[in-house]
């Protein structure tokens, strides 16, 4: 899995790739009169969306800023297991970046 932040002013995206690297869905929360938002695109038969979504919620709410997710995982047959270890370590790795970036602003 590769994590790839980028700060672009006050904002951030991540890039969140693993296996065959592309872009699956993206997700950009925003707060718009106080409200805490979120939009986004997911290809067809891509199933990235639902996770880059709570990431970016988490993101925006923990960082106070839009933040942008795109990601794109791809397995070639990946069972069950596979996919729960996958996100587990995506969450996990989203919290660890998120520390980086909250000790890199302050």
């Amino acid at each position: 899995m590769v994590f790839d932040v980028q700060k672009l002013g006050d904002d951030y995206v991540f890039v969140i790739t693993g296996g065959k690297a592309h872009i699956g869905a993206s997700a950009t929360a925003y707060y718009y009169e106080d409200q805490l938002q979120v939009e986004g695109v997911a290809l067809p038969r891509h199933k990235e969306w639902e996770l880059a979504r709570e990431l970016a919620l988490q993101a925006a709410e923990q960082l106070g800023v839009t933040v942008t997710v795109v990601m794109g995982i791809h397995v070639d047959q990946a069972s069950r297991e596979m996919i729960d270890s996958i996100i587990v370590f995506v969450r996990q790795e989203m919290n660890r970046q998120l520390v980086k970036v909250g000790n890199a602003s302050s």
